[in-house]
């Protein structure tokens, strides 16, 4: 198998006890220059569940997952990122008593080898990240000291850092003002033309209107609708499904304010 698909589920079943939270379920994201692809979904879904056997945090019961060509079920998280994979959190997972920077750094070493030590391109990669978020002036600030919007954008850059070839988003923009969402969707934009194949999980739709290219919408832990955002926005599975009546509203005035 090529790396043409960075990313291809097949059949994927996860149960919980008594609940069966995915259910033969299949994903293929091609790479395409400029790929988003957006997971949508009510709660309990599967989407969360999907994204943490992805990367390698639950074990699924059974289904194969390749990334980058590569078998991953088999792997332990940490050699995900030296395959090319990027991770980021809903809420994001910070030293808070240390630096951004080093927060950052983290993601960069773990894509070395944490027996080389930190190295001037370790270092590098770092700055390169946060400058793409926009945060390198906080660099030597405490992580503590950020607003809640700043530390899931050092996740992010964290996750940059990896200079993964895949990145898997986690709600990034979950908490986020209107103002701060925008901003991210201008970073998400930029990252996915630098080459980068994005897949998130994300329910603000303007930020996924925006960003994504492709929707793939799943209910009951299997893949229900898949295609381009302007058919999403028109099919009754994802509107009523997931959206609801007012998300469905707001859709409709949407199209109406920006045709």
């Amino acid at each position: 198998m090529t790396d043409s698909h960075p990313l291809e589920i097949r059949g994927v079943r996860k149960r919980f006890g008594g609940l069966q939270v995915l259910d033969n379920l299949d994903l293929t994201v091609p790479a395409v220059k400029g790929n988003s692809v957006a997971i949508l979904g009510q709660n309990g879904a599967g989407k969360t569940t999907l994204l943490n056997i992805v990367t390698r945090l639950l074990d699924a019961d059974s289904g194969h997952v390749t990334i980058n060509g590569r078998d991953v079920l088999a792997m332990k998280p940490s050699q995900l990122a030296r395959i090319g994979v990027g991770r980021t959190f809903q809420a994001p997972r910070l030293l808070l008593d240390h630096s951004v920077i080093d927060n950052v750094l983290l993601g960069s070493i773990a894509k070395a080898s944490w027996s080389q030590g930190v190295s001037k391109g370790l270092v590098d990669a770092a700055r390169l990240a946060l400058e793409t978020v926009g945060l390198w002036q906080f660099a030597t600030s405490d992580a503590s000291t950020l607003s809640f919007g700043s530390r899931k954008l050092v996740d992010l850059a964290r996750a940059l850092a990896g200079q993964p070839r895949l990145l898997l988003l986690d709600e990034p923009a979950a908490g986020l003002s209107s103002v701060e969402e925008s901003a991210l969707a201008g970073i998400l934009q930029a990252i996915a033309e630098s080459g980068i194949t994005l897949v998130l999980v994300e329910h603000r739709i303007q930020l996924v209107k925006r960003v994504a290219h492709r929707i793939v919408f799943m209910s009951a832990g299997a893949v229900v609708f898949d295609g381009s955002v302007d058919d999403a926005m028109l099919s009754d599975v994802v509107r009523e499904g997931y959206l609801g009546t007012a998300a469905h509203s707001e859709l409709d005035r949407d199209r109406l304010e920006n045709p």
